[in-house]
């Protein structure tokens, strides 16, 4: 049975795309998917329930780069891929280190399986690390609060304690707190 894979792809060439498809099936996915040739279709087809982006590099509207910029920034536990036929080193370095998760020569697809699938395994630890992150935030926040609302109490005990003892001097009375007012 094939695995059901969602992705977005930004491809201007319906050749290559159909290359990337059939490499996909051939390693046991079954592909769902949205073609993109543009930043505004990319934006418009970009969500968090993706299970990874497939991207060209270099496209006449649209970069790679600005592709996996605009992942990073509205769905960053998204995984991206690169998939070129014009990519060097260098380039291809650039990419991994800003967070790219892989890149594929087009006529080197023999891998595009085990490399999505290390995408996706990718992925689903880093969502499992911005939920577990966001969760400890959260309990953070409460912490502050409660701590806020504990301080609180404590300069009221303390302000009523020097109330008593005011009290107390008034009436020739020993202080019933010791050390005296606070200062």
């Amino acid at each position: 049975m094939a695995e059901p894979l969602q992705f977005l792809m930004a491809e201007d060439n319906p050749d290559d795309a159909e290359l990337v498809l059939r490499a996909l099936r051939r390693s046991g996915f079954e592909p769902a998917y949205v073609r993109v040739e543009s930043e505004a279709e990319f934006l418009k087809s970009l969500h968090p329930g993706l299970d990874l982006v497939l991207s060209d590099f270099d496209m006449p509207q649209f970069t790679g780069l600005r592709a996996l910029q605009l992942t990073k920034l509205h769905c960053p536990a998204v995984p991206f891929i690169i998939v070129s036929g014009t990519i060097g080193e260098d380039t291809a370095v650039e990419a991994m280190r800003s967070g790219a998760v892989d890149y594929l020569m087009k006529d080197r697809l023999a891998r595009l399986g085990e490399a999505v699938r290390q995408a996706i395994a990718q992925g689903r630890l880093r969502r499992e690390n911005l939920q577990a992150e966001q969760k400890m935030r959260e309990q953070l926040a409460e912490l502050l609060r409660w701590q806020d609302v504990m301080l609180g109490r404590e300069d009221r005990v303390q302000h009523l304690k020097a109330e008593v003892n005011q009290l107390c001097a008034q009436l020739k009375l020993p202080p019933r707190y010791g050390g005296g007012p606070p200062a």
